[in-house]
């Protein structure tokens, strides 16, 4: 036998993958345009095509796993001699064959997976780069197909999905996941052995966390950095427990989370998220066990991985009314919360719908006008300030970025009237009810729709929206500051890479615990309406004339004024 000439195996190669190429094309024509165009001259029987689509389909993916292993083998293969067909006797000859759901994982190529067969597959040693998840099941539906999907993903959130899902029932039930970049990797792999592996070996030890049922921002960001950070710190698995009743100024929401008490039966993050632990919801929520730290430090085992990485490493530390870490805990953070919220498939297929369809047209910036409510918090009262403030706290970067397009999120009615003074620029936003000045509400009153369910897609809508934009322009608000962050990890491909911000600083009317008649009406919260103000160039008439209290000179108020005064200009210098 002659000699293989020096060039073969790699001309081999080469030729393997363009016929892997050319198959992985004629799959995407069979299973995307076959069934959505089917040829006339075949039977129009939708089974039949749906039969017939999916046995070729089927073929091919099995002759392309074959393609592939052989050139892979070819690669690594030390003996040129070794022809193809023993290279597959070979592979039909090993029983770890990956393609046939074997439970244990064990090197990083590329590998296929029944999805019929993930439930009992758990990966935790020498994790593959790329899982393709498939199935030759012919009664398997797609809705199936994506609970058995999520439930591994709930156990593996090392992995994210690479490419878009099966969006109707005419696609191929394939779905590609990719393991995930350092750092998050290190921080996933310990949460899904802490939540999952460590928590449903004695549920009973776990330890819980009341949910908040506050707003969206305290709620999530606060269970992750008050309650998650300090179970990965502890190493002791978390619960998250309703309190008696959810809301005193919400009654009806007893036994739930607010957010989520028309979603689903269970009435908690599982309505909408991946879930985050092993064990049971605990019926009852006992102080004994429980965790909660709003420590903003990273634990030692990740510390060095945030500290010391290349993209984050000397980053200037963001100020955002709520952000004050620099960019490595911030990051970190805001990991711990997308833990909590690894959307369902239906929430993502949804969320993914609304987006594609607003089509935001870019450049363009995010304004967050929160008004209506902030007038109503007991201890942290905040003024309200026009849209005009708006535009002109941020108009240096509008202008400097050419931006034509604004993106508001707002819980005002009044807001979106006051766009029309301003023609200058396009405003889009979210058509969704919201309440009006002259409404009567309670503090944190989210659901104007009267749905908790409509009002979480669509705020998990904004955010992603709020992602595609490059400029941040809002007020002191929790909400906001969690848009920025979807800002700062998703609008590039970068890491943690937070565009430029403009806050109007809605400072506090009053501090304390005091007296609550609906301020909206008095002189707290029609600030801007009712006193001489010169913010940012804005200048509104003084229609009363009546000092407020900061402006009395010796007065608790004026001396916290003018000390925050002090603490801006710093800031600013």
């Amino acid at each position: 036998m002659s000699r293989r000439r020096p060039g073969c195996i790699a001309d081999s190669s080469m030729a393997l993958s363009f016929a892997v190429g050319i198959l992985i094309a004629m799959l995407q024509i069979l299973g995307y345009g076959f069934r959505l165009s089917p040829d006339s001259s075949l039977p129009t029987n939708s089974k039949y095509l749906n039969h017939f689509s999916v046995d070729l389909h089927h073929k091919l993916i099995n002759l392309t796993r074959e393609i592939q292993f052989v050139q892979q083998q070819i690669k690594d293969n030390p003996n040129p001699t070794l022809s193809t067909s023993e290279i597959i006797k070979k592979k039909k000859n090993n029983k770890t064959d990956i393609a046939h759901g074997t439970p244990e994982l064990t090197d990083t190529r590329r590998h296929f997976l029944e999805i019929e067969s993930l439930e009992s597959v758990k990966i935790r040693e020498n994790e593959p780069k790329v899982l393709i998840l498939t199935t030759s099941k012919r009664s398997t539906t797609r809705m199936q197909a994506a609970d058995m999907v999520d439930n591994f993903l709930s156990r593996h959130s090392i992995y994210q999905i690479h490419q878009p899902e099966p969006s109707s029932d005419k696609d191929p039930l394939i779905w590609t996941l990719e393991l995930l970049p350092h750092p998050e990797l290190e921080v996933y792999r310990a949460l899904d052995r802490l939540q999952h592996d460590q928590a449903s070996g004695n549920c009973a030890a776990n330890g819980q966390s009341k949910y908040w049922c506050s707003g969206w921002h305290a709620d999530l960001w606060y269970a992750a950095r008050g309650s998650l950070n300090l179970a990965l710190t502890n190493n002791r698995p978390l619960s998250l427990v309703f309190p008696d009743v959810c809301k005193e100024s919400h009654k009806k929401f007893v036994k739930a989370w607010h957010y989520a008490a028309d979603a689903c039966e269970a009435k908690d993050l599982s309505c909408y998220f991946l879930n985050y632990t092993s064990c049971p919801r605990p019926e009852k929520f006992d102080k004994s066990k429980e965790m909660f730290d709003l420590k903003r430090t990273i634990p030692d085992k990740f510390e060095s991985l945030f500290s010391n990485h290349h993209a984050l490493k000397g980053k200037s530390t963001v100020k955002l009314w709520d952000v004050h870490n620099a960019a490595p805990g911030e990051f970190y953070n805001f990991l711990l919360y997308m833990y909590l919220t690894r959307m369902r498939y239906w929430v993502r297929q949804e969320v993914m719908k609304r987006v594609e369809e607003f089509k935001l047209k870019e450049p363009c910036a995010v304004m967050h006008v929160r008004q209506n409510d902030i007038a109503l918090h007991d201890n942290w009262r905040r003024f309200y300030y026009p849209l005009s403030a708006y535009i002109g706290e941020a108009k240096d970067a509008i202008d400097a970025m050419g931006i034509k397009t604004i993106f508001l999120m707002t819980d005002s009615g009044d807001v979106i009237d006051e766009t029309k003074k301003h023609p200058e620029f396009e405003w889009r936003w979210m058509e969704k009810h919201r309440f009006r000045r002259n409404e009567k509400i309670n503090f944190e009153n989210q659901f104007p729709s009267g749905s908790p369910k409509e009002e979480s897609i669509a705020l998990l809508t904004l955010f992603h929206l709020a992602s595609e934009c490059r400029l941040f322009i809002g007020g002191v608000s929790g909400f906001g500051t969690l848009a920025y962050r979807y800002m700062c990890l998703l609008h590039t491909k970068n890491v943690w890479d937070c565009p430029p911000h403009r806050v109007v600083d809605q400072h506090k009317a009053y501090t304390g615990m005091h007296d609550n008649p609906d301020p909206r009406h008095n002189k707290s919260s029609e600030h801007f309406g009712k006193k001489a103000v010169k913010y940012s160039g804005y200048t509104e008439t003084d229609k009363e004339g009546v000092p407020y209290p900061e402006e009395v000179k010796g007065s608790p108020e004026h001396k916290q004024m003018q000390n925050h005064k002090k603490e801006e200009a710093k800031r600013q210098k």
